[in-house]
């Protein structure tokens, strides 16, 4: 080398020559573990995402069928401006019978505002007019005229029953109650008094929501209706299992009820005056790995034993309410 001349030299350098195989199956493993717990989380959010729906499906619907009874129970005994005298008798019909014939205004005579049947082994009203009626549940009838705005002589349809009560004090009969013959008045004693739509509801439990070939088997609330002079059966809400009344009775004549009963005697109709209104509902889906080991009490009524429990995956709960019938229980209270 030259005096002056600048001098190189080649330094070694390392490479990276890879991941060696144990190197490769720690890194997968520790990627599988993440993975898995990745999807489990996934998983468990999902599952807890779906019981939550499951439960509020279950409390929307045990909630909405408490308000559609109540709603329904409030305004059993409305028959427009017609308040029956102390002297009315009331007659306990077949509530599958949409005739009027219970109705008599020369007595006066009318149909019990509300009408029960307890649970039983086969449908229990006497026509057995409840389809796929699901054993040892209890149906309550709602006898009524509709809150809808009354409506003139001239717009009844044909073979509708209706409701005509007089306002005028020449007329000779206090209320027409049928299909035909609406003559009574107004105050004016000139003009025909309005009518109201005459309605008859029979709610109950059903084993399905869809019978029939190819149906479900999920119990549903149901109603069959006598109006528009036909009968429709129509589903109400799914997911309730069981529905049991207590009814109130008056038997001091005020308006309040001394004492609840599950199944009034024949002549004790009249004077109810309060419901208490006992309703489980159901999951329509079950819970992987849940069963149901609770009993269920339905009723106030000392005696009553509770519903078994079911030993199953659906979720249950049950719901109250006390409504008052306004109508009978109002013309009862003391000024």
């Amino acid at each position: 080398m030259k005096p002056g001349q600048p001098s190189f030299s080649i330094a070694s350098q390392s490479q990276q020559a890879g991941l060696s195989l144990v190197e490769l199956m720690i890194a997968i493993t520790l990627g599988l573990i993440l993975v898995a717990g990745l999807a489990t989380l996934i998983a468990n959010q999902s599952a807890t995402r779906n019981e939550l729906e499951k439960s509020a499906r279950q409390i929307e619907n045990g909630r909405y069928a408490i308000e559609l009874l109540r709603d329904d129970i409030e305004h059993a005994g409305f028959y427009s401006e017609y308040a029956p005298p102390k002297t009315a008798v009331y007659a306990e019909p077949d509530p599958c019978v949409s005739d009027m014939t219970a109705w008599a205004p020369a007595t006066p005579q009318l149909p019990v505002p509300l009408y029960g049947f307890a649970g039983a082994s086969a449908d229990p009203t006497p026509s057995a007019c409840l389809p796929d009626y699901k054993v040892d549940t209890a149906v309550v009838v709602v006898r009524r005229t509709s809150s809808d705005l009354p409506i003139t002589t001239s717009s009844a349809a044909a073979g509708t029953p209706y409701i005509q009560v007089s306002r005028c004090n020449q007329d000779t009969a206090p209320f027409v109650a049928g299909t035909t013959g609406f003559t009574l008045r107004q105050k004016d004693c000139v003009t025909p008094a309005a009518l109201r739509k005459y309605i008859v509801r029979i709610y109950y439990v059903s084993t399905c929501n869809e019978c029939g070939t190819g149906g479900d088997t999920v119990p549903t609330l149901k109603v069959v209706e006598f109006a528009d002079g036909a009968t429709t059966t129509r589903p109400l809400v799914e997911g309730i299992e069981n529905m049991q009344f207590d009814y109130g009775i008056d038997t001091t004549g005020d308006g309040a009820p001394d004492g609840y009963t599950t199944a009034p005697a024949a002549g004790q109709w009249k004077d109810v005056v309060a419901v208490r209104v006992n309703i489980l509902a159901r999951n329509i889906e079950k819970t992987v790995g849940y069963t149901d080991t609770k009993s269920y009490l339905l009723s106030v009524v000392t005696g009553v034993p509770p519903i078994p429990p079911a030993n199953d995956g659906y979720k249950r709960h049950a719901f109250n309410q006390i409504v008052r019938l306004v109508n009978p229980s109002g013309r009862r209270e003391q000024p």
